[in-house]
């Protein structure tokens, strides 16, 4: 499929990449909480939870945002909705810190930057437990002018880019950046410039994109298709027959996670599987989807949209990385990809 020769100059024609990623940009919270420290309030019955350092990192988009720039993609700009809050300011500064444009980042008064708080609890000989996280999500749309700000910035980066990466993380419609009116302008976009790619990635709301290609994991794939479908597993059959109706349906190519499966790919009426690559590790799949996301846009924009095999196995092949990486959202540079690469074909 891809020989070590090919892989390296792949790498390394992301450097002169432009990626674009619009969508829910989350700003992940770490508060490490040092319950040695805690005493009992003077006001309340409940023992205090001091917090002793704090680490912050964007989230959601903005994992797609960290897998790119790791990859060695050249420039990466951001497309969300911050509010003008401490969170925003702060998961502003991380995404430039990250390396990323943030030019056509939108402020607005009234929206909440989302946020996951996730407490770290540790105590004696620095055991450390993660508790119950805590959500911060905008409860409300937002609003006429805010969308036309994001619209209008879509139109001005489009021309910009070799690509565009929609995440679509929350789960309530038309409460995120990627409402009915922006995914039907993205949708659109895709006609007007056949030669970039589009790539969507969305939680609730796959089945809604048409003319970009998706990426949905094999229960998003069968929610999208039986919305009241409330089973447990998906075979790879099952998922094959939604690979092949969602690409009728967005009429171009379809990739489907597995897992530790691998992946489907369904382009020009062509169905194939690339399996996954094992780990005999312990994993952490959080995150996983997004490293696919980064690896396969990546592979697509270099090579053009009819590499999608080369890129479903770029795609898995960071992914494979990624998931070692425990207690952290991973990322996988050019030289962790390689070295993964020579450790499989030295097993074969």
């Amino acid at each position: 499929m891809i020989d070590e020769v090919k892989l390296k100059t792949l790498l390394s024609q992301f450097q002169d990449l432009r990626i674009l990623v619009i969508g829910d940009f989350y700003l992940d919270a770490y508060w490490y909480i040092d319950k040695t420290r805690s005493t009992l309030s003077l006001e309340t019955p409940w023992h205090t939870n001091p917090v002793v350092e704090q680490r912050y990192s964007p989230g959601a988009a903005g994992t797609v945002t960290n897998n790119l720039n790791v990859l060695g993609v050249g420039t990466v700009y951001t497309l969300g909705v911050i509010g003008e809050d401490g969170f925003g300011r702060t998961l502003q500064t991380c995404l430039q810190e990250k390396g990323c444009r943030t030019d056509f980042m939108v402020s607005a008064p009234n929206w909440v930057t989302p946020t996951y708080l996730k407490p770290i609890h540790q105590g004696y000989e620095d055991v450390q437990t993660e508790g119950p996280r805590f959500d911060i999500e905008n409860q409300a749309p937002m609003g006429d002018r805010v969308e036309k700000a994001v619209l209008d910035a879509l139109q001005t980066c489009i021309p910009q880019v070799d690509g565009i990466i929609i995440g679509d993380q929350m789960p309530h419609e038309n409460l995120g950046v990627i409402t009915n009116r922006v995914r039907e302008e993205l949708c659109e976009l895709a006609v007007a410039y056949p030669d970039k790619v589009f790539f969507a990635d969305s939680r609730a709301r796959i089945g809604a994109f048409r003319n970009v290609i998706i990426k949905p994991n094999r229960f998003e794939a069968q929610r999208a298709l039986v919305p009241d479908w409330n089973g447990k597993t998906v075979d790879i059959e099952s998922a094959k027959r939604c690979a092949v109706s969602l690409a009728e349906q967005t009429q171009n190519t379809v990739f489907v996670t597995l897992g530790e499966q691998g992946i489907l790919v369904h382009h020009n009426d062509q169905l194939s599987h690339i399996p996954g690559i094992p780990n005999p590790d312990k994993i952490d799949p959080v995150g996983a989807g997004d490293s696919v996301s980064a690896g396969i846009v990546s592979v697509l924009c270099s090579l053009g949209t009819a590499a999608a095999v080369e890129a479903a196995f770029l795609g898995n092949l960071v992914a494979s990385i990624t998931v070692t990486k425990i207690g952290t959202t991973g990322t996988a540079s050019p030289e962790e990809v390689l070295e993964k690469y020579r450790s499989l074909n030295e097993h074969l």
